[in-house]
């Protein structure tokens, strides 16, 4: 299935659980959707404060905290990867926007550090 249109419920979704996240001790340092046009759609990617050896470690702390909220309430984990916040996008951005708590920027069509975003919509990105 094609999943090339960032909805409503979805953009709402991601935020309570960016929020959810927070409030649960997995303190989020950077949450975007970013559209994937090879493969024609979209992914939430959320990298935490805390370094990890490994970040299969948060996939199960996640699990374990959305586990026990209302499954409509919060994005579906199947559309969610969690990355390294020092080898990943987020390295990209760095220092080029900041946005902070749980906003939403959109940014498109642009070229960052030699990374070129097709689409992605910013939740949060240290400055």
């Amino acid at each position: 299935m094609v999943e090339n249109a960032l909805v409503a419920e979805d953009i709402d979704a991601a935020g309570r659980l960016v929020t959810f996240l927070d409030e649960h001790g997995l303190a989020v340092r950077g949450a975007l959707w970013l559209y994937d046009s090879d493969a024609e759609r979209w992914r939430f990617v959320i990298a935490f404060r805390e370094a990890r050896k490994d970040v299969t470690s948060f996939y199960l702390d996640v699990a374990k905290a959305t586990s026990k909220a209302a499954p409509h309430d919060l994005l579906d984990l199947s559309r969610v990867d969690i990355v390294d916040p020092d080898r990943s996008i987020f390295t990209a951005l760095k220092g080029v926007i900041g946005v902070e708590g749980n906003s939403r920027v959109r940014f498109s069509k642009n070229r960052i550090n030699g990374v070129y975003l097709e689409d992605a919509m910013i939740y949060r990105l240290p400055a």
